[in-house]
């Protein structure tokens, strides 16, 4: 499985200590340059490629600008680029565009679950990490996305 990412997952599992649980559920992890220089001051393990895009999508970028980020953008179109599926969003409006765009958008919260799925981390890791990111780092889960989570994680 193969994964573009955005800036958004990216910093919360570097804040939850959890980036290294990426490459143990992904084949591939490109990020577009706008995202590298969003997380500018975070070391990236060797196992994300910074991808340019196309010229092509360089301009669709440009022409779609509006109530989605250039980084948002740039990952759904490097994704389709590079015929990835898997695109991590986090904004609600970025994992819509990203469907109406055919690609599976899976956030900060579907990662951690990904990796518990895998046996990587425990169920009762994943939730203590998503709590910390939610009372020190300003991550936000809507009360049906945490129940969703917590019901995942008693399967």
């Amino acid at each position: 499985m193969k994964l573009v990412l955005n800036a958004s997952p990216l910093i919360f599992l570097t804040k939850a200590d959890a980036l290294f649980l990426l490459p143990m559920c992904f084949t591939e992890i490109r990020v577009p340059p706008t995202v590298i220089t969003e997380v500018r001051d975070l070391i990236l393990p060797t196992c994300i490629q910074p991808t340019r895009l196309t010229p092509e999508g360089q301009a669709y970028v440009r022409g779609a600008m509006g109530r989605l980020h250039a980084g948002e953008l740039e990952a759904m179109v490097l994704a389709r680029e590079y015929h990835i599926t898997h695109v991590a969003l986090d904004d609600l409006l970025a994992r819509n565009k990203a469907k109406q765009l055919g690609l599976t958008p899976i956030g900060t919260a579907g990662l951690l679950l990904l990796a518990n799925a895998k046996g990587l981390i425990s169920g009762t890791l994943v939730k203590l990490k998503l709590q910390a990111l939610i009372e020190r780092h300003g991550f936000y889960l809507s009360p049906r996305v945490m129940e969703k989570v917590q019901d995942m994680l008693m399967e």
